[in-house]
């Protein structure tokens, strides 16, 4: 499934939701996003950065009642694209083995680096 096709199925997703009037997301500067469902924050994601600018390290959080709704894929889709148009070289993702996500990271066009019975690690390098 490439972006776009993503981006359609979480329309569709949404289409009738309980938050669909008072959901949205903000860039509230740096490389960082938060959705929030009314005053109510659901998730935020963010990149910690080195200190000469060429890799990043993404971060997500997103409350488990907002899960399956496609914030935590667009607040990763927001970050990543925010990392890419900044330069950053490298951008490194770990999650929970048992996180079912995969697809949405190797759309993102990461690859696995490593993985051990604790964390999942994926980079993203920029093409040359």
């Amino acid at each position: 499934m490439n972006k776009e096709d993503l981006r359609e199925y979480l329309n569709t997703r949404r289409l009738g939701w309980p938050y669909e009037d008072s959901y949205h997301v903000d860039h509230i500067g740096g490389h960082r996003f938060v959705a929030r469902i009314g005053d109510e924050l659901a998730g935020l994601s963010y990149a910690e950065t080195n200190s000469d600018g060429t890799e990043a390290v993404m971060k997500m959080n997103l409350k488990g009642q907002f899960a399956e709704y496609g914030i935590g894929t667009e607040l990763l889709n927001l970050l990543m694209d925010d990392l890419q148009q900044s330069g950053f070289e490298t951008i490194r993702y770990e999650i929970p083995p048992a996180r079912y996500a995969f697809q949405i990271y190797q759309n993102l066009g990461f690859s696995v680096e490593s993985r051990d019975e604790e964390t999942v690690s994926f980079i993203w390098r920029r093409q040359k």
